[in-house]
């Protein structure tokens, strides 16, 4: 096995630099992003033998029954349900959270997710030589929001080996009819020696659900299937690579998918492999194909000395849904950056007209005190001169973006604090040794948690929201990493010990007006994880929804994977790799009982134990029926007024509250303790359920602002292992205890 590496890294060495943050007692340790982050854009070839033998197969799952019920931040009703959907013949097509493998077409009411074959898929004619097949790719369509599904075959060929796809349906404006619709797909080749030669873009028409056209055969329409090599002589195109990030179908009847522009794709160095920037490709349909023409956006960052320029990752892209509203950025150290805007964020490009010039905008001024609060405050300072914060947006976690009705864009991350501040070093960041022996990003206290962000375009800049926090981070993946012995994959990947991601995959949509946008991510509940750790060990998926119009972020959080709403057991607490369409609809919304989404959303996992990367996975499928209630309590809006400071998106101070505060002793036997610290005057109500998930004994105490230590009485309760729901203004934290 072989792996290329994309990201534009340089790599240094580990130094030693200590955390001065008031906010945490926790001594952090050096850590060199660089090697973490090339890892996860690592891009791996293996030999995927079809007759590989399966694993055994056992039951995996979580440390709980599977009809536990987990707590939510307020009541709502939705209904939810899981369903197979197909599978491929291993994970690795799956790896990538910015492809968009799934989408809605909202013309035609119809969902599309392309996707690697399955193992029992069967194309027509089967390629050869052996192991040609895992490179055939296939779309499954469905017009009734998954309660029937077709296939269709997209790539198939014998010496192109395709990889890593993305792709969605291509309506012409007007038309209503998906026989008169394409399914398009993106994304890189190999051949059989193991290098990336190119990329494809593949066409086919498709039919009605179940008619001829909807079939195992590729299409034969000369330019159908495009091999688009990455040495000269170059197309119309022109040169780029790997387009597997961000693709989408607009009004304007264009296609589009993002290169990369390098010099060397398979170069295993930053300087080598010479990132220039990102190439637009879009697709014009004309006498049944589609004509592939390029913008090249190239992005202005600062120099290393390495030569290599100072970017991380690759390029991403949203578009408006009439298409003439475009942005492409990257995550860099700006040109010209002072203060704490020289750490890695995005460089932004927007386009107002299709693409036919792009524009560079300002950066996100976290010189600004208004971010001071809902960001900076919440990050180590750099180790020579702490009163510097410098936000280092986090890709580790996944980011994503989209554009929302007013035509702003919208960029999620988590954030982690830069160590030191010299552009050459700007990679280096904390990690931190916690209570439970384990080192993490995260310090994992009051104030230093993972914090998902919503950083927002407006008139004047940018504005930020806080979306939610995280309970848990993703385990290590390769052996020696922090969080390794925890990640719930088999080390069959890479050099043999590799693991693959089980990160938060935070991803977003938008319903096609842009009135709503939904942030879904997979975090673990910390009282099911091995000892309490934080490594995202058996995910479950989260979402939550923000009202554009309002500028509010509703107060509902809704776990997607919830056994209470009929979620499959084989998908609960092992959420991984979840893709969701980029575009959602409209269920219902009225005034007085809030609005539903219909959110088309996919995992792949299989059962075996551990996870197994070579063995067949399988799709799961959900149209997520996500009602946002019409509570009262949902009065915190997002935009940060300049040179003012506030806690924004969701109520931080009673967030860090329920989650940070501590039942004591524990293991006990009569009674328990809860050490809790509230910012004002509050109830704090106790659910103690056994791990069925059956409420036994509630209650309600009164707690002042400050300091606070509440007696639960547990003597009516035999032995066992309990969990408590500590939940105050409308903010909830589920806990384990254990009764001798």
């Amino acid at each position: 096995m072989k792996k290329q590496l994309l990201a534009g890294l340089a790599i240094f060495a580990v130094i030693s630099v200590f955390s001065q943050n008031p906010k945490s007692t926790l001594q952090p340790r050096a850590v060199d992003m660089s090697e973490k982050i090339a890892h996860k854009f690592n891009r791996v070839f293996v030999n995927e033998d079809p007759n590989l033998n399966q694993h055994a197969v056992k039951p995996i799952g979580p440390v709980i029954p599977n009809d536990v019920v987990q707590a939510r931040t307020a009541a709502s009703s939705y209904s939810i349900t899981w369903k197979p959907l197909s599978g491929s013949m291993n994970i690795y097509g799956m790896l990538e959270e910015t492809s968009k493998c799934l989408q809605y077409n909202n013309e035609l009411n119809a969902v599309s997710f392309v996707h690697r074959k399955s193992a029992t898929y069967q194309p027509s004619p089967f390629p050869a030589p052996l192991g040609a097949e895992t490179g055939a790719i296939v779309s499954m369509l469905t017009q009734d929001w998954g309660a029937k599904w077709d296939s269709t075959c997209v790539w198939n060929n014998n010496t192109n080996w395709a990889r890593y796809p993305q792709g969605g349906i291509y309506s012409a404006a007007g038309n209503t009819n998906i026989a008169n619709a394409y399914i398009v797909a993106s994304g890189p080749l190999t051949p059989a020696a193991g290098s990336w030669i190119g990329s494809y873009l593949a066409s086919k028409q498709l039919d009605t659900l179940h008619g001829a056209g909807l079939n195992n055969i590729a299409s034969v329409v000369p330019n159908a299937q495009q091999f688009i090599a990455n040495t000269p002589p170059f197309g119309s195109a022109g040169k780029f690579d790997y387009p597997s990030w961000d693709f989408t179908s607009t009004d304007d009847g264009l296609v589009r998918t993002l290169g990369q522009i390098v010099n060397d794709f398979n170069s295993t160095t930053a300087l080598g492999r010479g990132f220039r920037g990102a190439r637009v490709l879009k697709g014009v349909f004309n006498s049944g194909v589609f004509n592939w023409i390029g913008d090249s956006v190239i992005i202005s960052a600062i120099t290393l000395g390495s030569g290599a320029i100072a970017t991380i990752g690759g390029a991403h892209m949203a578009w408006n849904e009439a298409g003439n509203v475009g942005y492409v950025w990257v995550l860099g150290s700006r040109q010209g950056a002072t203060g704490a805007n020289i750490g890695y964020q995005p460089i932004v490009y927007k386009t107002t007209n299709s693409g036919t010039s792009w524009s560079l905008l300002s950066g996100i001024n976290f010189n600004n005190p208004a971010f001071k609060v809902p960001v900076l405050d919440h990050i180590p300072g750099v180790s020579a001169n702490p009163t510097l914060t410098i936000p280092f947006f986090n890709p580790t976690e996944s980011m994503d973006c989209t554009v929302d009705k007013n035509d702003k864009l919208h960029i999620v991350s988590t954030i982690i604090g830069t160590s030191k501040s010299h552009q050459d070093s700007l990679l280096y960041s904390f990690q931190f040794p916690n209570a439970d022996g384990e080192v993490y990003t995260y310090a994992h206290v009051p104030g230093q948690r993972p914090y998902i962000y919503d950083f927002i375009e407006t008139a004047t800049g940018w504005t930020v929201a806080v979306v939610d926090s995280m309970s848990t981070e993703a385990p290590g993946e390769r052996s020696g990493d922090d969080g390794y012995a925890f990640n719930p994959w088999d080390a069959s990947g890479g050099s043999g010990s590799d693991k693959v991601r089980s990160n938060a995959s935070l991803q977003l949509s938008r319903t096609a007006d842009g009135k709503y946008v939904i942030y879904t991510w997979a975090e673990s509940d910390t009282a099911f994880t091995d000892n309490s750790v934080k490594w995202n060990q058996y995910p479950d998926i989260k979402a939550r929804m923000m009202n554009v119009g309002t500028g509010v972020i509703h107060n509902v959080k809704i776990n997607v994977t919830n056994p209470s709403v009929g979620s499959n057991p084989l998908v609960t607490s092992r959420a991984q790799m979840h893709h969701i369409a980029p575009k959602c609809a409209v269920v219902s919304s009225t005034n007085s009982a809030g609005v539903a989404i219909g959110l088309p959303m996919t995992l792949t996992n299989n059962q075996n134990t551990p996870l197994t990367q070579l063995s067949p996975n399988t799709h799961w499928y959900t149209t997520a029926t996500l009602n946002f209630d019409n509570v009262s309590d949902i009065n915190i809006k997002y935009p940060v007024k300049p040179g003012k400071s506030s806690i924004i998106g969701v109520n931080e101070q009673s967030l860090y509250s329920v989650m940070s505060s501590l039942l004591f002793p524990n293991p006990t036997r009569n009674s328990a303790n809860l050490s809790i610290t509230l910012n004002k005057n509050s109830e704090v109500k106790f659910e103690i359920m056994n791990t069925m998930g059956q409420v036994l004994k509630s209650s309600q105490q009164s707690a002042v602002q400050g300091e606070n230590t509440l007696t639960l009485d547990l003597r009516a309760l035999p032995n066992g292992v309990y969990l408590v729901n500590v939940s105050s203004d409308n903010a909830s934290s589920m806990k384990k205890i254990i009764i001798e």
